[in-house]
């Protein structure tokens, strides 16, 4: 079977290009289909996940718009390049003739109704419906996609009028290591270096948390646009030498570990890959309680705590109450790993593979079990 990918930037380093770039490699490599990625802007940068050398790889080499010129040239600019990103498209399409497409992000959801083609047509949401830019075109995605896949159930009761809609959650491969030593004074945070992250939040947390316990230590791991000014807030609180900015690790569940303490700042995920690593590698978590998807993750004073969005006080004290109790932090962290299994790869990749088989109405193989 033909499956391609869409994929707005495959270049990023986020979760939506990890997630895509390990199903394309596991339904090419153990299901043996014929799996293409399309990656619609112009990128220079050094693609960061691997591919399996079966998995094909397109770009559509299309432009970003230009912002910086006024509302009318931006919005010119925006439609220009969307209208040639349109058509790439679809000469893609017709060259490599899918079964299936899987549109990603937003640019996929707004691509999704002029693409013109036989093949079946699916929409993943991996962020929630209302933070999504330009979603009120999403009316559109909903009449022509054959099926809307969300990481959340809330996420999946915002669409009312899609033909089909299923739940199917961000998996996580096992880690090979788990915290032992609850003792360890260090807190992580994961994630883009943007603004929805809210490292800002946290690291104008750290300021007074630094009041209470001066020997803690938080490290920031990821990259994105807002780096210089995270170091500038860091360097203007005078926290040089309480809060780093670690940059990207590729083995980040191998760094998971050697923490105590995992918090996650965010002003809206799609569901939070990186809350679910944290939590397999038997981390317990501070999390505010974004929509949707922290409270399916996260029960609040049995995995770790949830935090209302916005309340930097309710921030800090979840976070003094954790930094107080090495006893309280290996609880919420053994109970963080069980609730980790139901993400395990093989259960979520076992949903995608009878959703395929559905859509083709074929006796398709069963999940394989590596």
């Amino acid at each position: 079977m033909k499956l391609l990918y869409i994929v707005e930037d495959f270049a990023e380093n986020g979760g939506v290009e990890r997630i895509v770039s390990q199903k394309a490699n596991i339904f090419s490599s153990q299901y043996n289909h014929d799996v293409t990625i399309v990656s619609v802007y112009r990128d220079s940068r050094k693609i960061q996940y691997s591919i399996n050398e079966n998995v094909k790889f397109i770009s559509l080499d299309v432009p970003f718009a230009n912002k910086e010129k006024g509302k009318f040239t931006t919005f010119y600019s925006r439609l220009s390049i969307f209208i040639i990103a349109i058509r790439r498209l679809n000469r893609v399409v017709s060259l490599v003739n899918p079964d299936i497409i899987f549109f990603t992000t937003t640019l996929g959801a707004l691509l999704l109704p002029w693409c013109r083609t036989k093949a079946y047509k699916v929409y993943e949401s991996h962020t929630a419906r209302r933070f999504t830019p330009f979603n009120h075109f999403f009316f559109f995605t909903e009449l022509k996609a054959d099926a809307i896949v969300c990481l959340t159930d809330g996420d999946a009761n915002e669409y009312k009028i899609a033909r089909r809609v299923e739940v199917i959650p961000n998996f996580i491969d096992e880690p090979l290591y788990s915290v032992k030593d609850y003792s360890v004074r260090k807190a992580i945070a994961v994630g883009r270096l943007e603004w929805v992250k809210g490292f800002d939040i946290l690291i104008d947390c750290w300021k007074e948390l630094k009041k209470e316990h001066p020997n803690w230590h938080l490290d920031i791991y990821g990259e994105g646009t807002m780096r210089a000014e995270l170091q500038l807030q860091i360097n203007r609180l005078e926290l040089q030498d309480d809060v780093k900015l670690c940059g990207r690790n590729e083995n980040i569940m191998d760094v998971y570990p050697h923490y105590s303490l995992h918090v996650m700042p965010s002003r809206y995920e799609g569901q939070g890959i990186a809350l679910i690593e944290a939590q397999a590698c038997a981390l317990p978590s501070v999390v505010t309680d974004y929509i949707y998807g922290a409270s399916d993750i996260v029960t609040s004073r049995f995995n770790g705590i949830l935090v209302r969005q916005g309340d930097k006080e309710a921030m800090v004290n979840a976070i003094l109450e954790m930094m107080d109790s090495e006893k309280l932090r290996q609880e919420y962290g053994n109970n963080a790993r069980i609730v980790a299994q139901k993400y395990a790869k093989d259960n979520i990749i076992c949903k995608w593979v009878k959703l395929i088989s559905s859509l083709q109405s074929t006796n398709a193989p069963s999940c394989i079990t590596p």
